[in-house]
């Protein structure tokens, strides 16, 4: 392979990477998210009883941000209705600008009966970032009675277009986040 042949490839590897990034510093993304519970058996003890949220400052409610006019995971949602042991919580999708400085606003995520609460925030700045943090409360844990509260705490690295899924063993989140 020659000196320029090599250029050439180096030169389009760091166009599509940069790119990308310029698209993003001046558009915005379509974020959407299925949380759903499951009732799936298992051996893990949750003690739980209170919010352990690190909240981040400057929070924005999802009602502030644009609907989008389709969503892309309806089908995914109406498959995880069909299964007995999952139980769909939540289905939400929002533009969100993307902001300088690779810090997205944080999004405060809740269900309408007041069960679901947490945020979702997305970095930009050394590749494409989320963080998810939800907790999932329980009226009572049928074996001892008391109060207990499911946390899903998760950052990941992400790219664009694809489907995530976060995982706990009694609740989880199905992500997809694209670029407008």
């Amino acid at each position: 392979m020659t000196i320029i042949k090599i250029m050439a490839y180096s030169l389009t590897a760091m166009l599509v990477f940069f790119s990308n990034r310029l698209l993003a510093e001046d558009g915005a993304y379509q974020i959407e998210l299925i949380i759903f519970s499951q009732a799936m058996p298992n051996s893990e003890v949750f003690e739980q009883a209170a919010s352990q949220i690190k909240w981040p400052s400057a929070l924005t409610e999802l009602s502030a941000y644009k609907k989008p006019g389709a969503t892309t995971l309806d089908e995914s949602y109406d498959a995880l209705s069909k299964v007995p042991v999952y139980r769909p919580i939540l289905h939400v999708a929002w533009i969100q600008p993307i902001g300088g400085g690779g810090l997205a606003a944080p999004v405060h995520i809740q269900g309408a009966e007041g069960k679901l609460d947490g945020y979702f925030q997305m970095q930009h700045d050394q590749g494409l970032q989320m963080t998810v943090d939800l907790e999932l409360g329980s009226r009572f844990d049928g074996d001892s009675g008391k109060a207990v509260i499911y946390r899903l705490n998760e950052k990941r690295f992400i790219k664009l277009n694809e489907l995530y899924y976060l995982d706990h063993p009694k609740f989880g989140v199905v992500v997809k986040i694209s670029l407008l």
